[in-house]
């Protein structure tokens, strides 16, 4: 009797100890959930430099690692071409659509109103009270908050340090060689677990290219055709939409705003104008143009990706919102895989038999 009360208190203080380590495995990974976003986004940025490390060693058999230096050296050479170019004239443009939002507002509260009275109804309001209770909160929130924001900045910095660091020492090695990973599981799991592996990363690298190449396109047609129309600050709005099409279904139609609004107070025609180039482009990209570059992209729900993104935002700001598709992709896939399907018949027909 007494041995049996001696096992059960082992095994309850092993089965305490268990429970408790599980408690704070889980503890600390939620604690350093940022962190594993910022190596999800360093693992996104060393696909985009693999992409191009990977052409060249397949079209000129160059290694990886002089593949990695040249890429670096090419992207490096085109930021610092396109900031001493276009980065000072965006910024011009921005600064003056900026300064002239106090005279727009007018101009649209007037427009408005006689649009309004047009109707024979009295109603009017005040665009500007508006805009100047909202600059206002933003002062506020700003003088009020230096330090934090100082602080926030400095850990944006090194935030960006450890990113691209680790993109790099990814970059620098086989991404698409799951034996790293593979090694500290076992030999029974292996198959699968590189099935699995070579998915995710085949979708991360399929929804990366289509996204960047979605962007370029929109950032292009939009600064064209802006310009072609004769709205104000052609570029700075184009380049502004080509960054917000990283934010589906969100993004686009509030990268329309602007240009809408500078439209809308110069010619109503012009305004019509604005919202052909924007459902004009959207078409031609999502139809036409992307499909022709990826064949298979990451399908999404859009209730779930905006849901997401907007969960992501709330809690992890800019970083949780770069990083939400890519997030809800994983997660989609490996429902599918490891709970809607059964996964043997993939091991046995699977080409990618690592041991």
């Amino acid at each position: 009797m007494k041995e049996d009360t001696k096992k059960v208190l082992k095994y309850t203080f092993w089965a305490s100890l268990v429970f408790l380590a599980i408690l704070l495995s889980l503890y600390i990974i939620i604690r350093l959930i940022k962190l594993w976003l910022m190596v999800l986004l360093a693992l996104l940025l060393a696909l985009f430099l693999n992409f191009f490390v990977d052409f060249l060693h397949k079209r000129f058999k160059i290694s990886q690692g002089l593949g990695l230096v040249i890429t670096c050296f090419v992207l490096f050479s085109i930021v610092v071409l396109f900031s001493i170019a276009l980065v000072p004239i965006i910024i011009r443009q921005g600064e003056t659509a900026f300064n002239q939002l106090p005279s727009l507002t007018e101009k649209i509260q007037v427009f408005l109103n006689s649009f309004i009275a047009s109707f024979g109804s009295e109603v009017s309001f005040d665009i500007g009270d508006i805009v100047k209770q909202m600059v206002s909160s933003a002062g506020d929130i700003i003088s009020g908050g230096i330090l934090p924001v100082v602080t926030a900045s400095l850990y944006g910095i090194m935030g960006i340090i450890v990113v691209v660091v680790l993109a790099l020492y990814f970059a620098s090695r086989p991404i698409d060689n799951p034996e790293p990973i593979q090694k500290w599981f076992p030999i029974s799991v292996r198959p699968k677990l590189g099935y699995i592996y070579h998915r995710i990363i085949h979708k991360l690298r399929s929804w990366l290219v289509g996204q960047l190449f979605s962007m370029t396109i929109i950032a292009i047609l939009y600064s064209i055709g802006l310009l072609i129309i004769g709205v104000p600050y052609a570029l700075f709005f184009g380049i502004l939409a080509g960054i917000l099409c990283f934010v589906p279904y969100l993004g686009p139609p509030a990268s329309t705003i602007g240009p809408l609004l500078f439209a809308l107070v110069d010619s109503p025609i012009k305004a019509v104008w604005v919202i052909l180039l924007y459902i004009g482009s959207q078409t031609l990209e999502s139809y036409f143009l992307t499909p022709m570059v990826m064949k298979r992209q990451v399908k999404l729900h859009p209730v779930a990706t905006i849901i997401s993104i907007m969960a992501m935002g709330e809690l992890f700001g800019i970083l949780g919102i770069a990083v939400a598709i890519p997030v809800i992709a994983i997660i989609q896939f490996l429902a599918e895989e490891l709970y809607l399907k059964e996964l043997s018949p993939i091991e046995e027909n699977s080409n990618y038999n690592y041991k």
